[in-house]
């Protein structure tokens, strides 16, 4: 199914739910769009950098050429054209910037699509290639008024504030064929410091700070009590099967007879790494199913 560029550049988000191998043709269809669109930024940046030398050398032009002519015909004619050229190059150089920045819209965040992917790829292995998977996939950038949680007065700086935003980019659910329903969801942190500050000279001047809050992945599994019965008694098991890369820390871990809840966050230096995100989201699946397959040899 072919991305629509046009709703794509508008709301930046994909929503699909079709089985894994379309889903993974649109993220393919999706990379190629980002890197359209980084070439295309890059011409075009380059061109209005050439139109604005352009304008430079024209007016240079003009100052040189009405200070060294004594010929007034011949002055005004030169300058005349060199006034047309400013002009033409002024055009030029606005065009050029609004392509740029409409390619900027869809040069999207790429370790969005490439974590994605990976996952997808990972989970297709154990799910049957006709079943759907339902994927939400946002580009959008955190630091939205609509992923801002709350705003609270800084710890020690007077007059300034802090505001907290949650930004849920990723949201997966679908089924292995063991029929053990899964939802996988990633959900970037950050924070925003604001505020006047006075400097050496004593003029006050806006300064903001953005720091990273890390990124929280959320797993949740949902099987089979017949087939995994056994799992109610494994609670004390269930801490020494995870094994989390290091940069990754436990936030909640929860089981039921019905199901297991695993919050896991990376840490702010890697959280936008799709390698790091990749291999927590496997070291998770891998963790809860070594659980379940202890249940499965139990209760039989």
């Amino acid at each position: 199914m072919p991305i629509d560029l046009k709703q794509f550049r508008e709301n930046l988000t994909y929503r699909a739910q079709a089985p894994v191998t379309q889903i993974i043709s649109d993220l393919q269809e999706i990379a190629e769009i980002d890197r359209l669109a980084e070439l295309k930024q890059k011409e075009y940046g380059k061109k209005a950098l050439y139109y604005f030398l352009g304008i430079v050398i024209a007016i240079v032009l003009i100052i040189v050429v009405s200070i060294t002519l004594t010929n007034t015909q011949l002055l005004g004619g030169l300058a005349l054209l060199l006034i047309v050229a400013i002009l033409g190059l002024a055009i030029a150089f606005i065009v050029a910037l609004i392509t740029r920045a409409k390619f900027g819209r869809i040069n999207v965040i790429n370790y969005r699509y490439q974590a994605a992917q990976r996952i997808l790829q990972m989970l297709s292995r154990d799910m049957d290639a006709n079943t759907n998977i339902k994927l939400n996939l946002s580009f959008q950038p955190i630091h939205k008024n609509e992923y801002k949680t709350t705003t609270t007065p800084h710890s020690h700086k007077s007059g300034w504030k802090i505001d907290n935003y949650q930004h849920e980019w990723i949201s997966i659910q679908g089924s292995f064929l063991d029929k053990t329903r899964f939802e996988l969801s990633a959900t970037s942190l950050s924070k925003k410091q604001y505020g006047w500050k006075r400097g050496s000279s004593g003029k006050s001047k806006y300064k903001s700070k953005i720091k990273s809050g890390g990124l929280d992945i959320h797993l949740n599994l949902t099987y089979s009590q017949r087939r995994y019965g056994a799992i109610k008694i494994l609670q004390s098991e269930i801490d020494g099967a995870l094994k989390l890369p290091k940069l990754s820390n436990l936030r909640n871990l929860r089981l039921t007879d019905k199901s297991m809840q695993l919050a896991v966050r990376i840490t702010p230096n890697v959280a936008d790494n799709q390698a790091e995100i990749y291999q927590t989201v496997t070291a998770m699946f891998l963790s809860l199913y070594q659980v379940l397959n202890l249940a499965k040899s139990l209760s039989k």
